[in-house]
């Protein structure tokens, strides 16, 4: 084991979790907003700095002008997971742990508040493994 290697892997993890864990908790808001009060969040819009906007049945009517905060917390959650996930298969890889273990830390990115929970226990072992395969090669 590589233990600088794994380090680094770990922090990326780590990072890459609590970002992406963020932003789910940003999409679940914007979902309540959106789909049970027909809203949109939109940014330097024609009705103001941030309004939200009525969104209507098929998506339309919303304003011409300004960003769509709902739609780009979509996309930008969607990117986030993609370096989640490749954060969860390096750090799955290079500890050589169960598929299993792969998709409950991948859970981590839809669930939310899985993320924090997932990357508190698993960090853990993580740094358990290492403490004991240094520990290993120490006493050899």
């Amino acid at each position: 084991m590589n233990s600088e290697v794994i380090g680094s892997a770990l922090k990326f993890y780590k990072v890459t979790s609590y970002i992406t864990g963020t932003f789910l908790m940003l999409l679940v808001i914007e979902m309540i907003i959106r789909y049970g009060f027909g809203l949109d969040l939109w940014l330097a819009g024609p009705n103001g700095f941030f309004t939200l906007e009525e969104r209507g049945l098929d998506g339309m009517g919303l304003p011409n002008t300004g960003l769509n905060i709902s739609t780009a917390i979509l996309i930008v959650h969607g990117w986030l997971y993609v370096a989640y996930l490749f954060g969860d298969f390096r750090l799955w890889t290079l500890m050589r742990w169960s598929f299993m273990r792969f998709l409950i830390i991948a859970a981590g990115g839809v669930v939310p508040m899985l993320s924090f929970f997932t990357e508190r226990h698993f960090s853990k072992i993580a740094e358990q493994e290492l403490a004991e395969a240094a520990t290993k090669k120490a006493g050899k």
